[in-house]
């Protein structure tokens, strides 16, 4: 009798702590009255082209690097959120990136709903256009805006000649972007494949670049320039630099998710250029 005692207390103990580790429902809130708190600058932007910006009550300081967030309030940076914040600004929800998740206890606690968007790729982008119109009462605009992401860049893009070496810097010498992340499936779709990919905290070797001989060189603009570039030892005797074939990508595409069909019409018209 004890042990079967001893049992029912057990599961009603265990059911009271797995109650209470329950994740709390996203509020509903009605699309007009929608107060959206964006740390996520993809999203700035596809909610802005749903014809939604109006929605977007407060970003984070990435997000200026789009000229339609010039006069939205930033509210974060590094990623800290405060409920004054929220309470001032009267958020009711909340876009954030898959590892920010540790946020989402504040939100939930200050009754904020959330919309998490996963790493960026052909297929998350859509899902998240979606997503987002479904948020903002804008189904058949995102309908739109996700057909023609759809015809631009298909789900099968076939390469049909030998792909283009291209060595892309990103904010500091020598962090490149990842082989299988967003910018290089983009790259792979313009033709290009990247002469070293990164590797731990995003860095490539010097060496592993001048033995690939990449054929075009990317920056991001305001990083760098192609003086520079040119006059590392590394890259000095590349194709590329020989060619003088180094391009300075605007800042604004080198964010994930943000306009994707302008980055590969910038990747295609600068490869097919080399």
């Amino acid at each position: 009798m004890v042990t079967v005692m001893k049992k029912i207390i057990s599961l009603c103990f265990l059911t009271l702590l797995l109650a209470g580790c329950k994740p709390a429902a996203n509020p509903q809130v009605n699309p007009e009255n929608l107060r959206i708190l964006s740390l996520v600058t993809c999203a700035d932007h596809i909610i802005t082209e749903l014809g939604a910006k109006d929605k977007i009550a407060a970003i984070d300081r990435h997000g200026r690097v789009l000229d339609s967030m010039q006069d939205v309030p930033v509210t974060v940076a590094g990623g800290m959120v405060s409920r004054e914040m929220l309470r001032k600004y009267k958020i009711n929800h909340a876009v954030i990136w898959y590892y920010q998740q540790n946020l989402i206890p504040v939100f939930e606690q200050e009754g904020v709903g959330v919309t998490v968007i996963p790493a960026v790729n052909s297929k998350s982008y859509i899902n998240a256009v979606q997503e987002l119109g479904l948020l903002c009462n804008k189904r058949s605009e995102a309908e739109k805006l996700a057909a023609k992401f759809r015809q631009t860049i298909p789900e099968f893009f076939p390469i049909k000649h030998k792909p283009v070496i291209v060595y892309m810097e990103l904010y500091t010498p020598w962090k490149a972007p990842e082989e299988a992340g967003y910018m290089g499936e983009i790259l792979s779709y313009a033709g290009g494949q990247f002469a070293a990919a990164g590797e731990i905290n995003g860095t490539v070797s010097p060496e592993a670049v001048a033995l690939a001989k990449p054929e075009v060189i990317f920056f991001v603009e305001g990083f760098g320039s192609v003086d520079e570039l040119a006059g590392r030892p590394a890259l000095r005797n590349t194709p590329a630099v020989k060619n003088r074939k180094i391009y300075a990508i605007p800042r604004k595409l080198v964010c994930e998710g943000v306009a994707p069909e302008e980055l590969l019409n910038f990747f295609t018209d600068k490869i097919k250029d080399r």
